[in-house]
């Protein structure tokens, strides 16, 4: 059986020298640092519009919309149309899970209005117009502060602060908005964990309606006792053509709402796979004069009776070993700056997770670069002519 070398032979040479070790260890460090960071942004920013899809929730939409909610104008008879009318809609309680709801962006002012001339900035919001059997339809959404807005006050989501870019303390219980030139108190915050519901505000439906002086909503929210009773929703829109609108599964809409996030999704990796690729190619050249260092040592232990094999072994110990530390310390990294942190987008926003796949993502990756970091190395080692080897200074 050939002879192995012992594995702390490989973690010796690690100590020889320790700026060239730790400058290695940094780069991977960097590399599982940021893949775990993409992998967190990239599923987050997937999951936060897939997630509020459901096949048992539906939105009714005006025809001419073309699926966009922010375009769409129902009627606010059809809400209750749609509840005595259509079977298999969930009635917890006994009450209609039918949500009309008005869905606005808007620009938005914190606290009571300044004295004049007195600075006043104004923030990009979006704001939710609903009544009470929005929490029946979105029963994600957990109220876990204070209580559901009444006239003239505002349900605050979790994420809200970080989508303005201001401290959380600013859109505190009893503190004021304004917007759509109506003032209001915050009644409460709620979660709707993995979603970008968290990052919107919702008002009483009749309070916007006034402020922005329309009679419509701009979609009907209907939760369905079963995924097959959307059959029921679809024929009471074929039957009922002159309310003029449509129904789609939440759980298409929404998909086809991530699908627009896709080209940013490549590009993230896109952007991760260059830096990998450069701290691949530095990772090599470092071994690789880590050997040139080592031509006699090595050639030495060949005359002795250790196979090339051995040699190879030996120095993928050493590019696991120290790709691995680097892992190590690059997600406790990660873990530290990117967990838990908000990331803005369009009128949303999301929070970052460091889960189990982005940790085994970027942990592998890692590992997998230090072996291949290694071959480089490697050939050389088995290539080398060990009589002209040992007589090099």
């Amino acid at each position: 059986m050939a002879r192995v070398l012992p594995f702390d032979y490989a973690v010796r040479n690690l100590a020889r020298r320790p700026l060239r070790t730790a400058l290695t260890a940094g780069s991977c460090a960097l590399v599982a640092a940021l893949l775990a960071s993409t992998t967190a942004f990239v599923q987050g920013l997937g999951r936060s519009s897939a997630s509020q899809g459901r096949d048992d929730v539906a939105l009714v939409l005006s025809r001419v919309a073309q699926n966009d909610v922010l375009r769409s104008t129902v009627g606010s008879g059809v809400a209750r149309e749609i509840a005595a009318s259509v079977s298999g809609i969930a009635r917890p309680g006994g009450v209609a899970a039918v949500s009309p709801e008005i869905h606005v962006g808007t620009r938005l002012r914190l606290g009571p209005a300044p004295a004049e001339g007195a600075a006043d900035p104004v923030y990009e919001g979006f704001v939710r117009g609903v009544e009470g059997e929005a929490f029946l339809v979105h029963d994600a959404v957990t109220i876990v502060e204070g209580a559901p807005p009444g006239p003239g006050e505002v349900l605050v989501g979790r994420l809200v602060h970080a989508r303005l870019g201001v401290p959380e303390e600013r859109l505190a219980i009893g503190e004021t908005l304004r917007f759509e030139n109506g003032e209001f108190r915050v009644s409460g915050r709620f979660v709707a964990p993995g979603t970008t519901i968290e990052s919107e505000l919702w008002a009483p439906v009749q309070d916007l309606k006034s402020l922005t002086r329309r009679d419509d909503v701009s979609a009907v929210f209907v939760r369905l006792d079963r995924p097959e009773d959307m059959a029921h929703l679809d024929l009471f829109m074929q039957k009922r053509l002159d309310l003029e609108v449509t129904a789609i599964r939440s759980s298409v809409y929404y998909a086809e709402l991530a699908a627009w996030f896709t080209p940013i999704q490549g590009l993230a990796w896109v952007l991760a796979a260059m830096i990998v690729a450069a701290a691949l190619f530095g990772a090599a050249n470092t071994l690789n004069a880590a050997v040139q260092d080592r031509v006699r040592e090595l050639a030495t232990l060949r005359a002795v009776g250790y196979r090339g094999r051995a040699l190879v072994i030996a120095l993928a110990q050493e590019g696991v070993v120290l790709a691995a530390l680097g892992g190590l310390v690059g997600l406790a990294v990660a873990r530290l700056l990117v967990e838990g942190a908000a990331v803005q987008i369009a009128m949303g926003a999301f929070q970052l997770e460091v889960d189990a796949v982005a940790v085994l993502t970027a942990f592998g990756a890692v590992l997998f670069l230090g072996l291949l970091a290694v071959l480089p190395a490697s050939l050389r080692v088995l290539r080398m002519p060990v009589a002209l080897a040992l007589k090099e200074n």
